[in-house]
């Protein structure tokens, strides 16, 4: 009788993970950016699930042409997603997904500013005087808020109904607020940059477990 009830206690979790009902994935791409990034993923009918991912970044710091850069913050993300064809599982297969993202960072820059010290100048002669100063090494302090929302398209296979991969792409609107030393400075014209205001990319890989 007890083997009997270990068997079928077995051959539940066994269904249970083969319904695939939700996946939990980490993205191993951002670990090069010091990013810690978790996904959960749970199906919500046959055709349609909710991916709520966050992401910590626990430091950023390098040496740039314009100085030395430490940055902390986190990330949040809410995606709907709706699978077009679907492969060996609900959810496996191609998706299209509208997200919602927002993000909060602290950035610091040790800049080398250069002062001047004494302006170019002709003398009474028309001897040319060229400029002198000399580099100040300062720091400037950013809060950098935003968001963004666009489309994705991906494709998303589960092996053996236990690891998952997924791959999308896509892009969006980006709003950002920046509030600091640097507010409207040239570091945040590239859609690279966090403070970014317009369309911006987005492009993902993430591996994950099914249960």
């Amino acid at each position: 009788m007890k083997k009997t009830g270990i068997l079928l206690f077995i051959i539940t979790l066994f269904s249970t993970v083969q319904a695939q009902e939700s996946l939990i994935k980490v993205s191993p791409f951002h670990f090069f950016d010091a990013t810690f990034n978790m996904s959960f993923e749970k199906k919500i009918t046959s055709d349609k699930s909710i991916n709520l991912s966050g992401g910590f970044h626990l430091r950023d710091r390098d040496y740039i042409s314009y100085g030395e850069r430490d940055a902390v913050g986190w990330t949040g993300e809410f995606q709907l997603r709706k699978y077009l064809v679907k492969y060996n599982s609900d959810l496996s297969g191609i998706f299209v997904a509208p997200f919602f993202k927002g993000s909060y960072f602290d950035i610091s820059y040790n800049d080398d500013i250069w002062y001047v010290t004494e302006e170019s100048y002709y003398d009474a002669d028309g001897i040319w005087y060229p400029q002198e100063g000399e580099y100040i090494m300062e720091t400037s302090n950013d809060e950098i808020k935003s968001v963004q929302g666009g489309v994705l398209m991906g494709v998303q296979y589960v092996i053996k109904d236990v690891i998952s991969l997924e791959f999308y792409l896509g892009g969006g609107i980006q709003y950002s607020e920046v509030e600091g030393n640097s507010e409207d400075n040239w570091r945040y014209d590239s859609s690279l940059g966090r403070g970014y205001n317009g369309v911006i990319p987005k492009i993902g890989f993430n591996v994950g477990a099914a249960f």
